[in-house]
């Protein structure tokens, strides 16, 4: 059965990772699912095959086990009760990369899972392993999971479903730095002021999933090591297909890292081969020395 997601923007940057996000937590439910995009009306909608209805859609994701910083096995001598990010605590550790390896092979499975979405071992920032890029627009990756919305209900997550994002007033942050109809900490992201620290439950819920979904690697660039992943062009840039095949959450992972999607001017012909039919782009805007925005993309593919 296909459900339409007729809201979903396909320039979103939160697209790619939503939806890999809503595929991860039907996967770990154990109810198979596949996305794709289609042609409803002259213009490309995001489809979802399954067997489950809105209303149950949202209780699954209501109910989905959530990382717990209660649970992380936190090195014996770190002080990490209260703590909001954890690059501070590991900073603090002799070895912070061999600290993070031990906490990601001792963790229960879905902390292993969120501990490995935010950070990445093959890319050391003063010994400290590297944050995701797609924690733009987050200062506290601890605090931003930890405080979770008491407004994440089944009924009002199967709603924005159905209808699209229900923007409710809450802290900065919550969103990450991939929602563009948003401001976060101040910074024109949004068109109104009165935006600012706007949040939508169902968009919260299925991008950090999203973050679980789809965790950095270390890549090579000439000398050195950076951040990657399979939506990572550089640094501060993320692009991301339109696609027609249906595919589920392991080859839409695939998908997502195709060099071509990647490349300086992708070729759409060749890339048609894979069911893709659009490449979009966007650029993380910097609002200070420690938090970034991604705007909506812009179509690169020819």
């Amino acid at each position: 059965m296909a459900f339409e997601l007729a809201w979903m923007p396909s320039e979103a940057p939160y697209m790619p990772v939503a939806t890999a996000g809503l595929l991860y937590a039907l996967e770990q439910a154990r109810r198979p699912a596949t996305a794709h995009w289609s042609d409803v009306e002259g213009r490309p909608v995001l489809e979802l095959e399954t067997d489950l209805t809105a209303d149950a859609i949202g209780e699954l994701l209501a109910e989905t086990d959530w990382p717990s910083a209660e649970r992380i096995p936190w090195p014996s001598a770190a002080n990490a009760k209260g703590a909001q990010a954890i690059k501070p605590v590991l900073e603090k550790e002799e070895s912070p990369a061999d600290a993070f390896r031990m906490m990601v092979a001792t963790a229960p499975p879905v902390e292993a899972k969120f501990l490995a979405g935010l950070l990445t071992d093959g890319a050391l920032d003063k010994g400290i392993p590297s944050r995701s890029r797609l924690l733009r627009g987050v200062k506290s990756d601890l605090s931003g999971v930890a405080n979770r919305p008491k407004s994440v209900a089944g009924p009002a997550l199967a709603i924005e479903l159905e209808r699209g994002p229900d923007f409710l007033k809450g802290p900065s942050g919550l969103g990450l730095g991939l929602v563009p109809e948003v401001q976060t900490f101040g910074g024109t992201t949004g068109p109104p002021a009165s935006t600012v620290g706007a949040f939508s439950p169902l968009l919260y819920v299925l991008l950090w999933l999203g973050v679980m979904a789809l965790p950095p690697v270390g890549v090579s660039r000439g000398s050195t090591r950076a951040v990657g992943g399979p939506l990572v062009t550089a640094g501060n840039v993320l692009s991301w297909p339109v696609w027609r095949v249906p595919v589920g959450l392991r080859a839409l992972r695939s998908l997502f890292c195709l060099d071509a999607i990647h490349a300086a001017n992708p070729d759409l012909k060749a890339l048609s081969a894979r069911g893709v039919t659009a490449v979009y782009r966007a650029r993380a805007v910097e609002l200070s020395t420690m938090v970034a925005v991604y705007r909506w993309g812009q179509q690169v593919a020819q």
